[in-house]
């Protein structure tokens, strides 16, 4: 009720008002608090008027990039911080241009998501179905998805429908327009990821849902499995795990890396060690048992394009632990016990192989 009141007297019955510019990511609701409030002109991302005013242009940049003695950086700039477009002009985002000039650290970094929580990013990766999740798997790798576009939304329409949140999400600069096509009275907008800044931030949420996911998942079986050489169970849990996850597989050998790194962990009783200094290379991943007793673990990975390949990835893992030498460490600290696995992805599969 009060802002209600606060804005119709305030923009509709000031006489002292000759005319006001309201910012937000969303249209304005006419009804809720706004009852009452009319005649109002609504500039969206899709909008060509004003666009060059939502952030600034290439040749805005080039120029405040000279000015701070950074041209040599525009290549790098761009790919961090351009990618927006309001109507049709192209727009970098201003508030981590200006950072990346004021701190000239030289090298850039996620500016855009120390300002907000990035709350509909973690909404997005919550809810996702099966299907949401292929999708955005698609748009790390640089893909793109097609969504109808509703500008008349609001936040209490947000999580009707997943395609309102995607029309959030791309409102918000999360998500940036390639190309537009009607069917019938409906738009539909090609979306994709616009720049690495944003990128970072879908990868960040991802990784944190999935520790907090580890966390509260039962690890033990894929625990007893590794430690008792029981490699149809570690397969079953690990593909169990990976279909429920969402990969980055622009970046395939550390995506696995990292998500093996995350299910063993927590394992108690034991240092995991990743890309280890071992005999003549980096394993990557051993489990050391801080009881000598205990088996002690050397993981190696390979992933490929074909499922049909899959078998003979384990075998080249496993070579490379003999070849390497991968044990000489833990050999030399006395460990008696030590299991080798060679371990495979294929996509949203693996094959687990023991040497015996």
């Amino acid at each position: 009720m009060f802002i209600r009141s606060l804005f119709e007297s305030a923009l509709k019955t000031n006489d002292s008002l000759e005319f006001a510019v309201i910012t937000g990511c969303l249209r304005i609701s006419k009804e809720s608090i706004f009852t009452g409030l009319n005649n109002l002109k609504i500039i969206s991302v899709l909008s060509r008027d004003y666009a060059e005013y939502f952030g600034f242009t290439p040749d805005e940049v080039e120029e405040l990039l000279k000015y701070y003695g950074l041209e040599s950086s525009k290549a790098e700039v761009k790919k961090w911080y351009d990618g927006y477009l309001f109507g049709e002009t192209e727009v970098y985002n201003p508030w981590s241009v200006l950072n990346y000039a004021d701190e000239n650290a030289g090298f850039p970094k996620p500016y855009w998501s120390n300002t907000s929580s990035n709350r509909i990013v973690r909404e997005l990766v919550e809810r996702a179905d099966s299907t949401v999740k292929c999708e955005i798997e698609n748009l790390i790798a640089g893909g793109t998805i097609i969504k109808p576009v509703h500008e008349e939304i609001t936040y209490e329409d947000i999580h009707t429908t997943q395609d309102n949140l995607w029309n959030f999400l791309f409102f918000t600069g999360y998500l940036k327009m390639v190309e537009t096509d009607f069917k019938g009275d409906d738009a539909y907008l090609t979306l994709t990821i616009p720049n690495d800044e944003i990128r970072y931030i879908y990868r960040y949420t991802i990784k944190s849902w999935f520790e907090q996911k580890v966390k509260i998942s039962d690890m033990h079986p894929l625990y007893q499995a590794v430690l008792t050489k029981d490699t149809e169970n570690m397969e079953i849990f690990i593909k169990r795990m990976l279909r429920e996850s969402i990969g980055f597989f622009d970046t395939e050998e550390s995506f696995y890396h990292g998500f093996m790194l995350g299910l063993l962990k927590p394992l108690q009783e034991y240092e995991v060690l990743s890309n280890f200094a071992s005999g003549e290379g980096r394993s990557d991943i051993i489990l050391k048992p801080l009881d000598e007793l205990q088996p002690a673990v050397i993981l190696e990975f390979k992933n490929v394009k074909k499922f049909s390949l899959i078998e003979n990835g384990c075998k080249e893992a496993l070579a490379q632990i003999e070849e390497k030498h991968y044990d000489a460490e833990l050999l030399e600290e006395g460990y008696e016990k030590i299991l080798k696995y060679g371990i495979c992805f294929c996509k949203k599969s693996c094959k687990v192989r023991i040497r015996l």
